[in-house]
């Protein structure tokens, strides 16, 4: 029997508080915007690494070796448990009777959805790239950041490998933050979510077919591309290997 949605939602609604649901809301996202993507993408390597071979952006010398990869999925998944017991046991402590979300019965419109994602993805873009610029300050770099390019050669997994303190600044409150504000259904929430979540995996993932590139050259160069999309980095000229040499230290290319 097909189950109309919006009953399905109602109900789910009406029956439990909106913390559970948002504390559901972020483990289902994470489970298919992030560990699914990842898993898929390790898959290819394991399964057609021949064909992985030819699409990676960079050469098989430079790949990460089965000991990082299974290390880095091991400190992911701890920072994944980690950050949902916070999340969890913040919930809790005012027993789940609140959410930053809109968790009514009712469904967003279309229209809605659209106008809370373009504002979600650019102020998104625009708190990532000021994070991760300043995470890359020499004296912020080695403390915290430098972690997090361990991987020159990055794969999907990598996306989350990060000390606590990037995790939070430059992963999680630019993604979450935009929707908190605008009280956002969580219906919304979780699609944006999910949708950053497999953006972010698929750029780390070193494929040639996931719009990796520009991060690609991030973690080959270091010094360039520090965006989301690259809508910063082209404003502020720093899409370009080099740009601080060329710049006169301000951000923008010299005529």
């Amino acid at each position: 029997m097909v189950v109309d949605f919006a009953d399905l939602w109602a109900q789910i609604s009406h029956d439990y508080p909106p913390g559970v649901i948002e504390f559901y809301a972020t483990i289902l996202s994470q489970l298919v915007g992030f560990w699914l993507v990842c898993s898929i993408y390790l898959a290819i390597d394991l399964t057609f690494p021949e064909f992985s071979n030819c699409h990676k952006l960079q050469s098989e010398r430079r790949q990460p070796s089965w000991a990082a990869i299974r290390e880095c999925i091991w400190r992911v998944l701890i920072g994944t448990i980690s950050s949902e017991a916070i999340h969890f046991g913040l919930l809790y402590l005012q027993s789940f009777r609140f959410s930053f979300f809109d968790t009514s019965a009712r469904l967003p419109s279309l229209g809605e959805v659209a106008g809370h994602f373009v504002i979600a993805v650019v102020t998104r873009e625009v708190l990532f790239y000021t994070s991760h610029r300043a995470l890359h300050h020499p004296k912020i770099y080695e403390r915290i950041h430098k972690k997090h390019h361990r991987f020159t050669a990055p794969m999907a997994f990598a996306a989350q490998y990060a000390h606590p303190v990037e995790h939070l600044l430059a992963n999680t409150i630019p993604i979450v933050l935009p929707m908190m504000l605008m009280h956002s259904h969580v219906l919304t929430f979780v699609l944006f979510l999910t949708s950053q979540l497999i953006q972010t995996s698929s750029v780390h993932s070193g494929y040639d077919f996931a719009a990796a590139r520009m991060h690609d050259l991030h973690h080959e160069k270091f010094g360039m591309n520090y965006g989301a999309l690259g809508i910063m980095d082209w404003i502020l000229g720093t899409d370009v290997e080099g740009w601080d040499k060329s710049t006169n230290g301000k951000g923008k290319r010299k005529a």
